[in-house]
């Protein structure tokens, strides 16, 4: 993975970040430190999963960022009905 010495660069290699996510359609929802993971999150909506997936591996092939963990995101109010019945099912 790319790392930046100086505020320029990191500035540089977040604007590449964000081009990538622009030509992908990708709209940056949150951003922010896990101070006790030590990464960062971000929540980034596409139109549809191929697009978020190509994001990824163009973001990775260039060593921009490191993904530890991706995947679709769910709100609390469409995943608890989900929850609520496989708890009752059990």
């Amino acid at each position: 993975m790319l790392a930046a010495e100086t505020p320029e660069e990191g500035d540089a290699l977040l604007a590449e970040v964000f081009g990538v996510l622009a030509a992908n359609g990708g709209e940056m929802v949150l951003s922010g430190q896990d101070f006790a993971r030590g990464v960062n999150v971000s929540i980034t909506k596409y139109e549809d999963s191929a697009a978020a997936v190509k994001t990824q591996i163009e973001i990775s092939a260039k060593g921009l960022l490191e993904f530890v963990s991706a995947g679709p995101f769910v709100t609390l109010d469409e995943w608890w009905p989900i929850a609520s019945a496989a708890i009752n099912d059990n």
